[in-house]
């Protein structure tokens, strides 16, 4: 039972350094010329501001913000 617990508890560490270096190598950050909520058609209108602010592309994410690539 104590194996169990250990390697339940190792997958969740190595998940964790995973998700970090995701976020990591990401390298996004938010839009300061996009306002308002960024839903699902909204979408173009954050990667057009994105992109004439100079970066590659940009994307809405779950918590309804524009976050631009590349920064």
């Amino acid at each position: 039972m104590v194996q169990i617990k250990f390697l339940f508890a190792f997958l969740a560490v190595v998940t964790m350094v995973v998700l970090a270096a995701n976020t990591a190598e990401a390298k996004d950050c938010l839009s300061g010329a996009f306002k308002g909520g960024c839903f699902a058609w909204s979408r173009e209108r954050c990667r057009r501001i994105c992109m004439e602010s100079g970066r590659p592309s940009g994307h809405c994410s779950p918590s309804m913000k524009c976050w631009c690539e590349g920064c």
